[in-house]
């Protein structure tokens, strides 16, 4: 399986790479800066592709990322509740039985 998955990973790169390589012809780009001023900047295509997908798949990691650590923040706290749980049956299982206790269980 890490073999298909360095197959798919090289395959990847190369067709990114091949993308790139096809796509360095220059584009203006504008944006207001933090004055609200037009300005232009001249960038190579694949570099106005590529930054908006990488930022899309950087917040879509931090989206599962939280998602993650508040399942295993839940995790934890039923782990701990079980752990609790089976040391409360330990207790009751070990606590001496009355007379009387045991002739009921015994008679039924």
């Amino acid at each position: 399986m890490p073999a298909i998955k360095l197959i798919i990973y090289f395959l990847a790169a190369a067709v990114i790479g091949s993308f790139a390589v096809h796509n360095m012809t220059s584009v203006e780009v504008n944006y207001y800066d933090f004055q609200l001023n037009l300005k232009t900047l001249e960038l190579p295509l694949v570099t106005v592709v590529m930054i908006p997908l990488g930022a899309g798949l950087l917040g879509a990691w931090f989206m599962w990322l939280s998602s993650w650590v508040k399942m295993r923040l839940v995790i934890r706290k039923q782990n701990k509740t079980i752990s609790s749980m089976e040391e409360e049956l330990e207790k009751l299982r070990n606590t001496p039985q009355l007379p009387a206790q045991i002739e009921s269980s015994t008679d039924s």
